[in-house]
């Protein structure tokens, strides 16, 4: 059983997200997607860092952000930081772009190519592992292990 809390930020296809969140409970795993509303005044990280809030997660996070997510991890991190709980690690999937901030990475980041057929120079630019993971079910492997650290 996993003793932290994996996060599933929204980004990508919804399919992705809840095959993922599927393969990480039948592997033991605790984790939650962020479901956002498709129209909102709030800005996104706005409405990320609430549900996070009100579902209280345990730590160690391990914070999973498919595609366009991405661009919310500085806020993210800086809402957790705030809130006193530790992240294990970021998990980047197929990133559009690069996130970094000021107050981020806080923790291991890993960028894991999943769908596209491109390379990214992010790892080697940032310092970053990148992963090469053959499915969705070694993916969810590896956060539920990361989650117990």
């Amino acid at each position: 059983m996993s003793s932290g809390t994996i996060i599933i930020l929204p980004g990508g296809a919804a399919e992705f997200r809840a095959t993922l969140l599927r393969e990480i409970t039948d592997l033991g795993g605790f984790a939650f997607s962020i479901d956002i509303p498709p129209v909102s005044v709030a800005p996104m990280s706005v409405l990320i860092c609430a549900q996070l809030h009100e579902n209280h997660p345990l730590g160690p996070l391990v914070v999973v952000a498919p595609a366009s997510s991405v661009d919310f991890l500085p806020a993210v991190a800086l809402a957790q930081r705030t809130a006193h709980r530790r992240v294990a690690a970021y998990y980047l999937i197929d990133p559009l772009n690069d996130p970094t901030g000021p107050e981020w990475p806080d923790a291991p980041v890993h960028l894991i190519q999943l769908t596209s057929t491109t390379t990214s120079r992010l790892p080697d630019l940032r310092g970053w592992q990148q992963l090469k993971l053959n499915g969705i079910d070694e993916l969810a492997a590896v956060l539920v292990a990361s989650a117990d650290s």
